[in-house]
């Protein structure tokens, strides 16, 4: 069976009368899919079909035309479940699900009676992308799922009927940030579109990656896929896009600019310690990174400058 070749498939159709200009939000439904019986495999399957249902009439179906607003869903059982057996590596899956996840608007977890690795991740990937999660559960979930201070809907439904009306709840609920989630989306990428064109060109062009990503602690494929785009650079830790750049020499606008004071005090550190341009800009994004005090002070600048590089100098 071969795999959908649309990155993005679109879900249930909005009415003809539609404004086709305004963004359709995203959803992600995810679900466990490694070592399932075929008892398990059945029940998830009916379970899941209940969710898309209640998503498809709780925004469409359900609704009068001019009242509609459709959206889109990403389904990982309809497209990569490993009994498909369709060749795909686990680095493909994981590159897939991560991009689809990074353009999704929210996320909706069916869960079985315990959690899967997979979608632990899925859970960590929409938190710090800051979207809401709607986790349905036969069960509890863990109390490290619902003790997660995120936009996180934790729900026990043991019948398909309870499962639809929470999900119906869940998007009458979060209906405005979902439908705000397009252009959330856009503004990040413009925001992070020009440092990830830098970054990429940088990387791709270093005589030294080997190096470079043993200086960060990564592999270096990690850093091929964490430059792979605006949405993920966006995700990855700020220290450690601060630290890239700073290897790479791409210039970098930290979170907020220095005062005049403490621009005049590293500076007076860096010539006082000779520090070379590319120590000095590296010291600069760590201090800047981690929002230091007491930056007008050159010793707090020498201070940096010792934890980054001891006693041994650059």
């Amino acid at each position: 069976m071969t795999e959908p070749t649309d990155p993005l498939e679109p879900g249930p159709p909005g009415d003809s009368t539609e404004d086709d200009s305004k963004p359709i939000p995203r959803l992600y439904i995810a679900s466990p899919l490694t070592g399932l019986t075929r008892k398990r495999r059945e029940a998830m399957s009916h379970r899941i079909e209940t969710v898309k249902k209640s998503v498809l009439d709780t925004t469409v179906t359900h609704r009068a035309p001019a009242e509609r607003w459709p959206v889109t869903m990403h389904v990982p059982w309809d497209h990569t479940p490993p009994w498909r057996n369709d060749g795909l590596t686990p680095a493909t899956i994981y590159e897939r699900n991560l991009d689809h996840m990074l353009e999704a608007d929210g996320l909706i977890v069916v869960a079985d009676e315990a959690c899967s690795a997979g979608i632990g991740q899925e859970i960590e990937w929409a938190v710090r992308s800051g979207i809401p999660v709607l986790y349905l559960s036969r069960v509890e979930a863990s109390r490290q799922i619902r003790g997660i201070p995120h936009a996180i809907d934790a729900r026990i439904c043991a019948d398909a009927e309870t499962a639809a009306a929470y999900v119906a709840n869940w998007l009458n609920t979060r209906r405005a940030q979902l439908q705000n989630g397009p252009g959330r989306r856009a503004d990040r990428d413009l925001a992070y579109i020009k440092l990830t064109a830098q970054l990429e060109v940088a990387w791709k062009s270093t005589a030294n990656p080997t190096a470079i990503a043993a200086q960060l602690n990564l592999y270096p494929g990690a850093i091929d896929s964490m430059i792979k785009s605006p949405a993920r650079v966006a995700l990855t830790p700020w220290s450690t896009i601060c630290a890239l750049a700073t290897e790479l020499g791409v210039p970098l606008d930290v979170r907020r600019t220095l005062t005049f004071l403490e621009s005049r005090a590293w500076i007076k550190a860096a010539e006082e310690g000779t520090w070379d341009p590319k120590t000095a800009a590296r010291v600069r994004a760590h201090a800047v990174s981690i929002g230091a005090p007491d930056l007008e002070l050159p010793a707090t600048w020498a201070a940096f400058h010792m934890q980054l590089y001891g006693d041994s100098g650059e």
